[in-house]
């Protein structure tokens, strides 16, 4: 892929996509720094807080935080970094377990950090973007992300250029206010949301999916984001119309309106029939970048991330049960092609 003509941005941090072959390993203020407590390469996932101005008044936000393998010992040299947003009332721990990517099986070399939400007024913990979440007046988990992300640059040796973002229902949902974030957009090199919930602007009490969502693209900058949805998804309808209500932004017309803001609308999409005819997966590609955006539907699939793993109740019932490919698989390969250019 050819490698993008220079923007110039707000923020110092990162200007383009480029192309992995031509790109140069950027470790970030972390490296050298001794391992927070507890932590260690291949070992158990570990809890950690961060005090956080994401709440009026500063509140506490806690996430867990997971080593591969391979990572350097002595923190010197820069690994990848995966940000994994849970869905409502599931805690981290939870989609630890769900997406396996503490695993070695799938992840060896990628940093893995699983935030939590806050408490709102439905039991358990939840984002921002869903209808029962308070305004980001009042919470905000978009300033959690970002602080999040320069604790961590600051306390491990990150390679800036490879940060990711993945979310499943309302953490998918976050995962898309992210992407529509500049500021959040110019520090993560593709996002991905499994099941997610993009809300219509007339279910929230303020336009988040819709017109609240302005990623500021301009110049030719891309913003690479997958999708994966169920098409028997009786939580977050594939076509929006929600029973009960409040209704979601239909996928075609979510993905669509990243296929447009990157400016792809005028390709075709190049279609591939999967699984047995199970799985239809739809690429745009432009101006020499492929796979821009990414949408997978999947027949015969409720709510949840599809794995070939049992998941246990609730989540084998809101899916339908397993399927026999691995959406983690999926997503990691894809993050692979991506990477930004960091000053």
């Amino acid at each position: 892929m050819p490698v993008m003509t220079p923007l110039l941005l707000a923020t110092a941090f990162i200007f383009q996509l480029i192309s992995p072959c031509l790109s140069v390993q950027t470790g970030s203020a972390g490296c050298g720094k001794a391992l927070p407590e507890g932590l260690s390469p291949g070992g158990p996932s570990q809890n950690f807080t961060i005090e956080s101005q994401s709440q009026t008044g500063g509140v506490i936000r806690r996430y867990l935080a997971h080593l591969p393998e391979q990572f350097d010992t002595t923190n010197t040299k820069s690994a990848s970094l995966i940000l994994a947003f849970h869905g409502q009332t599931q805690p981290a721990r939870s989609m630890e377990r769900i997406t396996g990517l503490s695993t070695h099986f799938f992840n060896q070399d990628a940093i893995v950090v699983y935030p939590e939400g806050l408490d709102y007024q439905s039991p358990g913990q939840q984002w921002l973007g869903d209808p029962e979440a308070p305004p980001s007046s009042v919470i905000d988990d978009r300033v959690f992300a970002n602080e999040l992300l320069d604790e961590l640059t600051s306390s491990l040796c990150i390679d800036e250029s490879r940060i990711y973002v993945a979310g499943l229902s309302n953490g998918g949902g976050l995962t898309g206010l992210l992407a529509c974030s500049p500021i959040l957009n110019r520090r993560v090199a593709a996002f991905a949301g499994t099941a997610a919930a993009f809300y219509t602007d007339t279910s929230l009490t303020e336009p988040l999916f819709g017109a609240g969502c302005t990623p500021e693209l301009s110049g030719g900058r891309k913003v690479p984001f997958m999708e994966l949805h169920g098409l028997n998804d009786s939580v977050i309808a594939y076509d929006g119309d929600n029973a009960p209500a409040p209704n979601t932004i239909a996928l075609p017309n979510w993905v669509g309106s990243w296929v447009e803001k990157n400016g792809c609308a005028k390709t075709r999409p190049e279609t591939e029939i999967l699984d047995g005819g199970n799985v239809t997966k739809c690429s745009w590609s432009c101006d020499g970048w492929e796979d821009v955006v990414v949408h997978y539907k999947i027949n015969h699939f409720g709510h949840g991330w599809p794995s070939t793993a049992g998941q246990g109740e609730p989540f084998e019932t809101l899916r339908l049960g397993p399927t026999t490919w691995n959406a983690t698989s999926v997503i990691l390969e894809w993050f692979s092609k991506w990477r930004l250019a960091v000053e």
